[in-house]
């Protein structure tokens, strides 16, 4: 055996010389002061090793004296659960942190901007720049639509929001789509499904039966319950939000009537095909 095959690179792996190149541009990157706008993140997942991995999200930012960027600067923190728990309840959103952090900035080799925290100094409001664009982002920015209503962009999800009438019963519309006008493809899938809003009422409703009362019936039976019925299943289920996506794809989500002990019900569909897939939520 040749044991300088294990230096050739994992063909088996697509991403695994993104990856050395990554790791190998944060090894040689110094550390910096970076003051930013914390608008979201805190969550994470455990590492192989047993680490906690978790990123934050600053939404205008700069490395003092430099420019201000408006975009997004994704910021990543591999540490035990208990520290990254204490960082992610210290911040505030729609506040302005310092921190000290290794920044690669969007280049040929990666589309974003992004981070490895080193240290979360504190609050700091000591950039006039700063606190005029944080001003700004506390403006809602909204999107009034003929039919659908007043959408809301939500910053920390990056999507538009409204509340609207779906056969006569107010559900919650999300576009999933950072910025919204007449012509976006979120937009017109939406209006289309409206424009056809009693047939695809119908299609989802017979879907999602078709799909999730078995297993309700096979599977999710207390001893001694009875099987539930097709009425029964119908009556419980009741539609609470429609996502659309901007490739013509979208799901409804139901409340499970307790049926499923608390989940969401959604069905996954798409404009040319219809309904694809049905699941607990």
């Amino acid at each position: 055996m040749n044991d300088q095959a294990s230096d050739a690179p994992n063909t088996d792996d697509p991403f695994a010389e993104r990856r050395r190149i990554r790791e190998a541009m944060y090894a040689a990157a110094p550390v910096v002061d970076v003051i930013g706008i914390f608008i979201s993140g805190g969550g994470g997942h455990t590492e192989a090793d047993g680490q906690f991995n978790m990123t934050l999200k600053f939404y205008g930012w700069k490395m003092p004296p430099g420019k201000l960027h408006t975009s997004e600067l994704s910021v990543d923190f591999i540490s035990s659960q208990d520290k990254c728990d204490e960082i992610r309840k210290s911040l505030v959103k729609y506040n302005i942190y310092r921190i000290k952090a290794k920044v690669l900035l969007a280049s040929e080799d990666f589309d974003w901007d992004e981070a490895e925290l080193v240290e979360l100094v504190g609050a700091d409001t000591s950039d006039a720049e700063l606190n005029e664009y944080l001003s700004e982002l506390r403006k809602p920015v909204t999107y009034q639509d003929r039919e659908l209503g007043v959408f809301t962009l939500d910053r920390d999800y990056d999507f538009f929001q409204s509340k609207t009438q779906w056969n006569g019963q107010e559900i919650e519309l999300t576009l999933n789509v950072k910025e919204l006008d007449e012509n976006n493809a979120a937009l017109k899938t939406a209006h289309q499904l409206w424009d056809q809003q009693a047939e695809w009422d119908q299609r989802v409703r017979q879907y999602l039966e078709q799909e999730m009362l078995p297993v309700k019936n096979d599977s999710w039976r207390d001893d001694g319950e009875a099987e539930v019925s097709v009425a029964e299943f119908r009556a419980k289920t009741e539609l609470e939000s429609i996502l659309v996506n901007d490739d013509d794809s979208f799901e409804f989500w139901f409340d499970d009537g307790e049926l499923f002990g608390y989940h969401m019900l959604y069905c996954r569909g798409e404009l040319t095909t219809g309904f694809f897939q049905a699941s607990l939520g």
